[in-house]
Order: C-alpha cells, then sequence, then structure tokens
C-alpha cells in the first residue's frame, strides 16, 4: 500500500488520537499486519467485531466498528453508523491521492469481462490495475483501490450494485473519466421491480463523472439506447444490430474456439479483429472495450489488435477440453440473456451433440417461473440435444425444453452426466452464481 497517514485515509470518517503511516487495510483478521486498519463487518456467517481483538494483537493500528468493543483500547476504534459506508469513504480518500483516470464498469451482465476485455485492450499501452475477480461492491472495490501505486496511469473498476443508491456510491468515491454500461437486464428484479428501475440504478455511474468524460453504452439495449444521458456530454454508443452506433460489428465469423470480425468505427475507419472466445455477447463485450479505448486517444488498429490476447476470469466461458469433450464452465452468474448466450455457444462450437447443464437464475421475482420456462423452450428452438438441470427454479427450464430432466442432488445429475457423455460432445454449465456449479464440475472431470 502506498504510503498514507491514518488521518488522511480516515478523513470525514473518525479523528484519530494517533497518527501513523498505514500499512493496510483488511477485513479479514487473519491478514492484520503492523499498523494496518481494520474493518470489522457484520457478515451474515461471520462478525468482524469478534475479531478486532486478534487484529489489534497482530499489529492493527485502528478498528472501524459499529459497536463498541469491550476487547479493543478505546483510542484504537471508532465507532461507524455503517461500515459498508465507511469503507467506501476510505477508499474515496486513498483513490484523491492519486493523479490517474478511473474506467468504471457496470451493467447487469457481463461486468467482469467486459473489465477483463477493457484491461487487455488498455494495459499494453500504459500501466493499468484492474478490480480483482468480481470485487464491485463496497467492500472489494476500495480493496482495488488501495492496491493503486504511483505508476498507475489507469484503474478499471467494476461497479456491481443490489439496490439503487449502491452505483452511486462507488462511482462517487471512485470518479471515473470513462464509464461503460454493457446492458440492461433483468437481474434484480425482485428488488428493483422493473427494467426501467435497473437501468435508473446502473445509470448512477455517471454521479461520479465530470461533463467532459466519456459515457459508452450498449447499442442494441433498447433502453440503454433510448436512455436521455445528462452528464457526461460525450455518449458513445457500440452495436452489432443498430447500424446507426458509432462502433458496430460485421461480418462476424466463428473460427473454432475463436471469434473473428471487422470493426466499424464511423470516425476512425475499420479494423480487423480477433477475440480467443465465442459468442456475439463476447462480440460485443470486446466492442465496448475497442470503444473506450480508443475514445481515451490510443490507436485504432493496435486496440483492436490487443483483444487477442483476453484470458476469460473464473467460471465466465472458460472451455476445458478432455477426453474429446469439450466443456464450458460459465457458471459465476446467470440472467435470461446470459442463458440464452450459453445455449448459442454450445451451439456454435458443438461438433457432436449439444448438452446444457443449468441451474437456478436468481432474484427473477415474480416473473422466474415464466423466465426459466422461456429458457427451456430456447434451448429445444435451437436444438440442443440434452437438458440436464438442477434447482428449484430449474424445474421450469425442463418443463420448457420438454424432455428436459431435473435432478435432486448435484451428485446425480455429476453421476448421470459422466454415464452418458461421449466422444465431440459439447456441454456447457450455467447458473447463478448462489448454485455452486463448480460442484458439478468437479465431480464429473
Amino acid at each position: 500500500m502506498e504510503k498514507v497517514y491514518l488521518s488522511q485515509l480516515l478523513k470525514d470518517v473518525a479523528i484519530p488520537m494517533e497518527d501513523v503511516v498505514v500499512s493496510s487495510v483488511v477485513v479479514d483478521s487473519r491478514k492484520a499486519e503492523e499498523n494496518s486498519v481494520f474493518l470489522a463487518i457484520r457478515g451474515e456467517r461471520v462478525n468482524g467485531e469478534d475479531y478486532a481483538a486478534m487484529a489489534i494483537e497482530k499489529g492493527a493500528c485502528y478498528v472501524l466498528t459499529e459497536n463498541m468493543i469491550d476487547d479493543v483500547p478505546a483510542h484504537k476504534q471508532a465507532i461507524v453508523p455503517d461500515i459498508l459506508n465507511a469503507s467506501i469513504q476510505l477508499g474515496a480518500n486513498f483513490r484523491d491521492l492519486f493523479d490517474l483516470d478511473v474506467i468504471g464498469v457496470t451493467g447487469s451482465v457481463g461486468k467482469t469481462s467486459t473489465k477483463d476485455f477493457v484491461y487487455t485492450a488498455l494495459s499494453p499501452f500504459a500501466k493499468t490495475v484492474r478490480s480483482l475477480g468480481n470485487h464491485n461492491n463496497e467492500i472489494g472495490m476500495p480493496q482495488t483501490i488501495f492496491g493503486f501505486s504511483k505508476d498507475d496511469k489507469y484503474a478499471i473498476l467494476e461497479m456491481g450494485m443490489d439496490d439503487l443508491g449502491d452505483v452511486h456510491k462507488l462511482s462517487c468515491a471512485a470518479k471515473p473519466k470513462y464509464a461503460v454500461i454493457s446492458c440492461i437486464g433483468v437481474s434484480h428484479l425482485e428488488k428493483l421491480g422493473s427494467q426501467e428501475n435497473i437501468l435508473k440504478a446502473k445509470l448512477e455511474i455517471c454521479d461520479g463523472m465530470d461533463k467532459d468524460g466519456v459515457l459508452v453504452l450498449n447499442g442494441d439495449d433498447r433502453l440503454l439506447a433510448g436512455a436521455e444521458i445528462k452528464n457526461p456530454l460525450n455518449v458513445k454508443y457500440f452495436a452489432i444490430e443498430n447500424k446507426d452506433a458509432d462502433v458496430v460489428a460485421k461480418d462476424i465469423v466463428q473460427n473454432g474456439l475463436s471469434t473473428s470480425f471487422t470493426i466499424c468505427d464511423k470516425i476512425r475507419g475499420e479494423f480487423g479483429c480477433t477475440i480467443p472466445v465465442v459468442g456475439n455477447h463476447n462480440v460485443m463485450n470486446a466492442l465496448s472495450a475497442y470503444t473506450v479505448v480508443t475514445a481515451m486517444g490510443f490507436d485504432p488498429q493496435q486496440t483492436a489488435d490487443n483483444l487477442k490476447d483476453y484470458v476469460p476470469s473464473g467460471m465466465r466461458g472458460k472451455v476445458v477440453a478432455k477426453d474429446d469433450i469439450t466443456y464450458i464452465e460459465d457458471c459465476y452468474n446467470a440472467s435470461p440473456d446470459s442463458m440464452r448466450a450459453a445455449v448459442n455457444t454450445v451451439c456454435s462450437i458443438a461438433q457432436g451433440r449439444k448438452i446444457c447443464v443449468f441451474g437456478d437464475m436468481l432474484e427473477l421475482g415474480t416473473d422466474s417461473r415464466q423466465m426459466h420456462t422461456a429458457v427451456g423452450e430456447y434451448a429445444k428452438e435451437k436444438g440442443v440435444d440434452i437438458m440436464l438441470c438442477f434447482g428449484r427454479e430449474a424445474q421450469y427450464i425442463a418443463t420448457g425444453f420438454g424432455d428436459g430432466l431435473l435432478f435432486g442432488s448435484k451428485e446425480e445429475l455429476a453421476q448421470y452426466l459422466k454415464s452418458i457423455i461421449r466422444s465431440n460432445d459439447a456441454v456447457i454449465f450455467k447458473a447463478s452464481r448462489g448454485m455452486a456449479f463448480e460442484e458439478i464440475i468437479n465431480m464429473v472431470y
């Protein structure tokens, strides 16, 4: 962590009695060290306040907590109204120490993939830092910020949300000069009630931007294409279908497990591009990266060329070839749009049978049953051969598919898949993160 005094870090949060140079900010007491700051976060399973004394014993100089902790000296703790808001404020204070440009990324689907595409396009030009994994909330985004160094020129920060106001707080802390919104889907419908409210929540990414910033939007998304943007003044659109967009992909051709296409930039011309993944959703993610990086002033052909080095993170479209069978691990998150994209992906790469292993899409609200049924119907229409499902809501995927199979346990599903799999099959695993489909994957391989 770059040098910062405790008083600087705690600005507008607390006034420490002793000022020291802070070594790190941690939320896990096991990572506490000399002169670290410990955030005592009360989670669903673990209460950080129970581990604050341990953090002090390991050398932490200060604890932020929502309740007085008896085992921690009074002068080494501060009680705050909301520990998550305090975490964001610490991140904002540290971010203000750096003269770098932030690119904010949000959207209902594809945030992490978009962030990784932007990093792939931008990092060869200048030293760039990015959010790790999906560190995109009040805890994760500040943790990325605390890793900033004086050598960094750009930072790509993913911004997630659960409700209205979440992205607003993250954007105001990060102060992005550039921002990308991948799409407006139906995740969070259960809490927000409508796609219009989801749009409103995602557009909060503009709240921390200056008017001279650049906002990059999906021109094929009905809500984003029709949104009224008051700030920033500079808005760019990328698309496949919407030919009026500033940047459009054409001549899309899949070559095995890669995709080639032509980027049609209305200002800069046409440029060939190849990405090492398949699916139009990945073409869109690559387009968004090209659009924002060229808007930053970098060479368009080199930007397009850089995209060939993209590497998916986590279980986001990772392809595993084993015993002449192609497995696609795409189970970090799920929505109706990404489920359809998964169907398209497995159908496009399969040389033999097309097998979908699908689970619940969470947080869809009252229309969940209908949306799950529609996914099954779509898979049948596209020619999927076998549909294997696990989960309470996934039963409707099986029903929509017609002859889909629903399993009572992950073990049963894994054993059945292993018993029927054969050479040249292509299998895709897809479900919301909360379904932990990696457990099925680990039993199959």
